[in-house]
């Protein structure tokens, strides 16, 4: 084994890489974003066109109906300067509780499937948009 040379000049030997840093992937954010936004507006249309009109039908379009709201409202406070964190927790949590009501609740195919897919797209959206931001 022979012992590295050290230059006058501070200089290592071997030239070295700059190490990559870690940082959000900033495509992810918009993705998430829109997501987030397809997803709340696609939930609202379908408690308007799909829920069937029966007391089933008309709780769980307000339960999900309210939901999808709080979602599109708080994902229109995502892109300004107030801090992202609480907004996305809403979110997720709006996305987790209607996949908790899909599962757990006895309702027909249409609201099962709207419910499971719109709340698992909203919690998608909001990991994706948390991922991606830099704030």
């Amino acid at each position: 084994m022979s012992t590295p040379v050290k230059r006058p000049d501070g200089t290592p030997a071997v030239p070295v890489a700059p190490a990559t840093p870690l940082e959000p992937v900033p495509v992810v954010a918009p993705l998430g974003l829109v997501l987030i936004v397809l997803a709340s507006v696609g939930i609202i249309i379908a408690t308007w066109t799909l829920y069937p009109i029966d007391a089933t039908g008309m709780w769980a379009g307000y339960r999900d109906g309210f939901m999808a709201t709080i979602a599109l409202v708080c994902a229109m406070a995502l892109p300004t300067t107030l801090p992202a964190k609480p907004f996305l927790g809403v979110i997720a949590l709006c996305g987790a509780l209607m996949v908790f009501l899909a599962v757990f609740l006895d309702d027909p195919t249409t609201i099962f499937v709207t419910e499971l897919v719109g709340g698992g797209v909203l919690i998608a959206g909001a990991l994706l948009y948390g991922a991606g931001s830099r704030r």
